[in-house]
């Protein structure tokens, strides 16, 4: 399982991650969700290891939660400039039994292209392979849809339930709702930097309207106003 405690994350003064205690179940998937500010990015990060606070733990069956035993597939990617992408994913250690061509007969990434040449969409799937490679125990995917087509989102889906079957933990942040609702067994809400309730796919309609009770009646109210 992860667990978290006393999980601050500030920018200057600026709180905006505050998360006193929580744990995560061991194993599956898990969505993040939250409206932009709502602190998701700010816990990926942490998750990972950045920005903590002094006396902040995160812990994976004990052990604090890094790079050594997580991977993370950021919001946004770096790429050394003039390297193709075979020559990026051999910069990526880890398991000899991820077979990158045959993943990428379903992805189809022009490997042995320079990455500056790629569209957004070929280098958020080329990242991924490089999260893949590194088999971790936690895998992190923040807005890993980001850029995809519908093809390839199809083909990430079938990814994570592998990573899930595998026993990996995976957690999942997406704009989208639907494609959390059909791969996570938890889904949790994210508002004003704290973890405010756990939802499991049923209760998308209770999750929606968490998400969105405070926007909807600003929206309403601003409408009625203006026009």
């Amino acid at each position: 399982m992860v667990t978290l405690t006393d999980l601050v994350c500030a920018y200057g003064d600026k709180r905006v991650l505050d998360i006193p205690s929580f744990t995560f179940a061991e194993g599956g998937v898990h969505g993040i969700v939250g409206l932009n500010g709502a602190g998701k990015t700010t816990l990926f990060n942490a998750l990972y290891g950045f920005g903590r606070s002094k006396g902040a733990k995160v812990l994976f069956n004990g052990e604090d939660l890094s790079r050594h035993n997580a991977a993370f597939l950021e919001s946004e990617n770096y790429f050394y400039p003039g390297i193709t992408g075979r020559e990026y994913l051999d910069l990526f250690s880890g398991t000899q039994h991820f077979d990158v061509n045959g993943m990428n007969s379903l992805l189809q990434v022009p490997l042995d292209e320079l990455i500056t040449a790629y569209s957004t969409g070929m280098r958020r799937k080329l990242a991924l392979f490089g999260v893949l490679k590194l088999d971790r125990p936690v895998v992190l995917l923040d807005e890993p849809m980001n850029g995809l087509d519908l093809a390839a989102v199809r083909v990430l889906e079938a990814i994570v339930r592998k990573l899930a079957e595998q026993g990996r933990t995976v957690f999942i942040s997406s704009h989208m709702l639907a494609p959390l609702k059909a791969l996570c067994g938890q889904i949790h809400l994210v508002q004003g930097g704290s973890i405010r309730r756990t939802y499991t796919p049923g209760e998308m309609d209770a999750l929606e309207q968490a998400l969105f009770a405070d926007l909807d009646a600003h929206t309403d109210a601003t409408i009625a106003r203006s026009m």
